[in-house]
């Protein structure tokens, strides 16, 4: 029994010291010592509660697009929605999907419109927002060009090409007879690539009273000082838009083609270009065209307000170059 009693208080001793421990006896652990955890498995770990995932985007082309409503969410689920509503490519699409559509895939800051409407090249960023607008003179034959010598202005959906230095070009009419007077393309020449002939282009002039009017045997002119700033803005390739007036737009109903664009951009006719085409409306448009080749001579007088698109020999050449000029 004595023995057992003796057991028993050494048991509750032992007992007793585990659940107490001094000072001394505590654990302590040096900065560098790792504490491992254990984790789940993940493929066992449930997730926390989360809203239903969005469905991963698909980006479309835009080309693919076919009419101007899918264009149109297509551009306000872009990222620059709120830059795009504040210029004229919604209005664009509406009216043209294919001018629209390019107009959203231009890879420049920049593209151009030239107006015959209001007479005005008008510079947009490439939301479609306008930056700058400069006066400007345009054929003095209504309608879009068709051919060589026809003393018109194409119109279309276009790019720019290459711009030159036009300070020493000469003009040469379609007669081959060349003026010495230099300067009359003024400063700088800016290619417009179209299908029907390498001379047009945006350029100067020595003609400082002529932009307003339709005064050109094709080309577009400006003030000299507005071909200096506009060409900062130019690169090859940058689209170019060349919109009829109303009066241009009659004239290829006229003769035929229906298949060109006409824009609504919001600006108004210009005073002087609306006298002009109510003198114009009053000519028969069918002797009006048969009079190209035939009276051609009257619209080429060897003057400074009449320069044609040819440069002198010392400047960089495009195809057809060497033939008569379209200015």
């Amino acid at each position: 029994m004595k023995y057992i009693l003796i057991l028993t208080a050494f048991l509750l001793m032992v007992l007793t010291g585990c659940g107490s421990k001094s000072k001394q006896d505590s654990i302590t652990f040096s900065p560098d010592t790792i504490i491992a955890e254990t984790s789940p498995s993940l493929d066992t770990a449930t997730a926390l509660p989360d809203e239903e995932p969005a469905p991963p985007v698909v980006k479309k082309n835009i080309d693919s697009l076919a009419t101007a409503t899918e264009a149109l969410e297509f551009m306000m689920n872009s990222d620059d929605w709120e830059k795009y509503k504040e210029g004229i490519i919604p209005s664009v699409l509406e009216q043209n999907v294919d001018y629209g559509r390019r107009l959203i895939n231009n890879r420049f800051e920049h593209f151009i419109i030239v107006d015959k409407q209001s007479m005005h090249v008008i510079l947009y960023d490439k939301y479609g927002r306008e930056v700058k607008s400069y006066l400007m003179a345009c054929s003095r034959r209504y309608g879009t060009k068709h051919q060589r010598r026809d003393n018109r202005t194409p119109e279309g959906f276009f790019t720019a090409g290459s711009t030159y230095d036009s300070t020493d070009w000469l003009y040469t009419d379609d007669d081959g007879k060349t003026s010495p007077a230099k300067g009359q393309f003024g400063p700088r020449f800016i290619r417009v690539k179209n299908p029907v002939s390498s001379q047009i282009g945006i350029h100067g002039t020595a003609a400082r009273y002529s932009p307003g009017r339709r005064a050109s045997h094709g080309c577009i002119r400006l003030l000299n000082e507005h071909i200096l700033d506009l060409v900062e803005y130019v690169h090859a390739g940058m689209p170019i838009i060349v919109n009829p007036s109303d009066r241009d737009q009659q004239v290829n109903r006229e003769e035929g083609y229906d298949d060109i664009v006409q824009l609504k951009i919001g600006k108004p006719i210009h005073v002087t270009a609306r006298e002009e085409e109510k003198k114009d409306s009053t000519a028969s448009t069918k002797a009006d065209s048969a009079a190209v080749n035939t009276d051609i001579s009257n619209d080429t007088v060897l003057t400074a307000d009449e320069p044609a698109d040819k440069p002198s020999p010392s400047q960089p050449e495009e195809p057809e170059t060497t033939e008569d000029s379209e200015e």
